[in-house]
């Protein structure tokens, strides 16, 4: 089994060493929002944040490729809340700001014009959040640090240099304790970015 994980990894390092693995920057502006879902109708607050990341371009032919990234993204937004305390209804807004490491991987095809390219871009994503708080003086509860979704996106290159405009939406609840009459939240973002590819 050991033996046969090694060849495996060997395998999978000589294919990556083989394969020109391009790697890139890039840094922009990401609008992030809370999204919920109240008597049937869709509510949001955004905020805008930064997002920065390190990426990769493994090829897998001429068309497609692989494209994994780390990114660090300044997310959260704002939503309604309806708390009983007491019998009494308690309603409000929150916005709430936190930082998270991201990890998508994207299948990337690429259409290639002289010298531009453009890249049609999915895939899914996981994060970790640093710790977001809720508080109030009737109640107080944690948002869920992790998240499991999916983006999309594209973007245009001209000689190393590209412009990206993507999106990506989560589909985890954010809330750890959700009261009768509250909906789910779910973390969304839409990022538009400049970077470079190091070739």
């Amino acid at each position: 089994m050991k033996k046969g994980g090694f060849i495996l990894m060997m395998c999978l390092l000589s294919w990556a060493m083989e394969a020109k693995i391009t790697w890139g920057a890039r840094a922009g502006l990401s609008y992030s929002s809370l999204t919920q879902i109240v008597d049937d109708q869709v509510t949001y607050g955004g905020r805008l944040g930064f997002s920065v990341a390190g990426l990769a371009d493994i090829p897998l032919s001429r068309r497609f490729s692989i494209c994994p990234e780390l990114a660090f993204v300044n997310q959260g937004g704002s939503y309604c809340y309806i708390f009983l305390v007491n019998d009494n209804r308690k309603e409000g807004r929150h916005t709430c700001n936190y930082y998270s490491l991201q990890f998508p991987v994207n299948l990337v095809y690429k259409i290639n014009l002289s010298n531009w390219q453009m890249g049609i871009q999915a895939g899914p994503f996981f994060s970790v959040s640093t710790r977001e708080r809720e508080r109030h003086e009737w109640k107080t509860r944690d948002f869920r640090p992790f998240d499991i979704g999916a983006g999309t996106g594209l973007y245009v290159e001209h000689r190393c240099v590209f412009f990206s405009v993507y999106a990506q939406t989560g589909f985890i609840n954010k809330l750890r304790e959700k009261q009768p009459s509250e909906s789910q939240i779910y973390q969304n973002d839409v990022t538009f970015s400049f970077g470079y590819r190091f070739r």
